[in-house]
């Protein structure tokens, strides 16, 4: 069994304890300095960064943009309190790819640092709601902007390209959209990476991000 690296930002109150009694992770460093953290060497080898930022005692806005920028390879899952939509929105345009509120429980943090090792994206069950029902709200007093409307305006894309561009939009994983396209792993992974070169993000959380305001701003025009 291959061991997830895990760095932590915060985690008082036995967080690390926690985390360590799962076979499959390994804490190798944890830190509530803003400057130590974010110059430690050694994060290059670390799997994933969880913040906590309940414990860190900042929400982590000057910390994820410049984490984004100097390891921009590596997921970060945030841990925090705030269930607002705002701070998630937020987190997802800094590129986090995993939102995780306290009260979900320690079993979920742990899922969410294996998902985004794995590559996933793992936010709160409602944001997806909230979004669709944002979307139709602002279609009330605007013009609304469809997905594929959004997508035709991105850039020029293949039929395959769209196909999963909406399943991406949709959260669904590699396995998933190989299954559904009848496509292999590594095909689906080579469409993703000409979707990120087109669209200049490099990964999903920053599509998502795109996606969501390019359709909130287009219907504000």
């Amino acid at each position: 069994m291959k061991s997830i690296k895990l760095m932590i930002y915060g985690g008082q109150g036995g967080l690390k304890g926690i985390i360590e009694k799962e076979e499959d992770i390994k804490v190798i460093g944890t830190t509530g300095n803003e400057m130590e953290f974010l110059d430690l060497d050694y994060t290059v080898s670390v799997d994933v960064i969880l913040l906590d930022v309940q414990s860190s005692g900042k929400y982590g806005q000057e910390v994820m943009p410049i984490l984004k920028e100097k390891h921009p390879s590596i997921p970060f899952v945030i841990l925090t309190a705030c269930s607002e939509d705002h701070y998630l929105i937020e987190a997802i345009c800094h590129g986090a790819a995993g939102y995780v509120l306290q009260d979900s429980g320690m079993k979920q943090v742990v899922s969410a640092i294996r998902q985004c090792a794995n590559g996933q994206i793992v936010y709160p069950a409602s944001f997806k709601s909230f979004l669709m029902k944002k979307l139709q709200q602002d279609g009330v007093e605007k013009s609304p902007v469809s997905l594929d409307k959004a997508i035709e305006k991105l850039g020029a894309f293949s039929k395959r390209e769209y196909e999963l561009l909406i399943l991406l939009n949709e959260g669904q994983t590699n396995q998933q959209i190989s299954k559904t396209l009848f496509l292999s792993i590594g095909t689906v992974k080579n469409y993703i990476s000409r979707i990120y070169r087109k669209l200049n993000v490099s990964n999903r959380p920053e599509l998502m991000a795109l996606l969501y305001s390019f359709q909130n701003s287009s219907m504000k025009g």
